[in-house]
C-alpha cells in the first residue's frame, strides 16, 4: 500500500499509524543532542484510492531556530487545517502550559491528530466552518472543554500504509531515545498535556 511522504529536511522521521487504513500521520524532528529545536507532525488523509492519492490535511509544527517559525512556547500550539476548496485555516489551541520536555508534546501532538481527525477531515471537505469559539453573553469566553489524553481506538481498518509505522506507544520510545528520558516520563506528560477540542480553538490570521 503506498504510504504518503515523510517530512522533507529533518534528522529524524517517522510514520506513525492512526489506527484507520485512510487517516495516517508522519513526524519529523532535528536533534541537537537531547535537544529537539523543531519538529512537524502531520495528519494525512488519503482522499482517493485508485490511484491511492494522499494528502496532509493538518499539521502541528515548532521551530525556535528562525526568525519566521513558530515557536510554541511563545506561541502556543496551533493547527494548520488545509480545506479542498478555500484557504488554509490557522487554528490556535487551548491547553495547559506546555512541558519544557519537546518529546512529550510531539507525542501529546500525534495523538491529538489522531483523536481529533474527523474534525479535520470535515474542515477539509467542507463539512465543518471553523468560527471563533461562542462568547457568553457578558463577552467572556467559553470555559475550555479539555480532552485528557487516552489510547486511541481504531473505527476502521488497522492496516496501516506504511510497514515500519510505529504505534503511539513505540513512538514514546523514539522520543525518549532523543531527549535523554524515559518512555513512562514521555507517556506520563502526554497524558498529563491537556488541550482542548479543535471546534473550541480560535481561528487566527497568519
Amino acid at each position: 500500500m503506498t504510504a504518503p511522504s515523510l517530512p522533507d529536511g529533518y534528522n529524524v522521521t517517522k510514520h506513525v499509524r492512526a489506527g484507520r487504513s485512510d487517516r495516517h500521520v508522519t513526524v519529523g524532528f532535528d536533534r541537537e543532542g537531547t535537544r529537539i529545536p523543531r519538529f512537524l507532525i502531520q495528519l494525512h488523509y488519503q482522499k482517493r484510492t485508485a490511484p491511492v492519492r494522499w494528502t496532509a490535511i493538518a499539521r502541528i509544527d515548532h521551530n525556535d531556530t528562525a526568525d519566521d517559525g513558530h515557536d510554541v512556547y511563545q506561541e502556543g500550539l496551533h493547527v494548520d487545517v488545509s480545506r479542498r476548496e478555500g484557504e488554509t485555516v490557522h487554528l490556535q489551541l487551548r491547553h495547559a502550559p506546555l512541558s519544557p520536555n519537546r518529546g512529550v508534546v510531539i507525542r501529546r501532538s500525534a495523538e491529538y491528530l489522531i483523536r481529533e481527525s474527523e474534525y479535520f477531515v470535515d474542515v477539509y471537505e467542507g463539512q465543518i466552518t471553523p468560527i471563533d469559539p461562542p462568547r457568553w453573553p457578558d463577552g467572556g469566553d467559553t470555559a475550555p472543554t479539555f480532552i485528557p489524553s487516552e489510547r486511541v481506538e481504531g473505527g476502521m481498518s488497522q492496516e496501516s500504509p506504511a510497514e515500519d509505522a510505529l504505534t503511539l506507544e513505540e513512538l514514546s520510545e523514539e522520543l525518549a531515545n532523543a531527549t535523554g528520558t524515559t518512555i513512562e516520563e514521555i507517556e506520563r506528560g502526554a497524558e498529563e498535556l491537556e488541550i482542548a477540542p479543535p471546534s473550541e480553538a480560535t481561528v487566527v490570521d497568519e
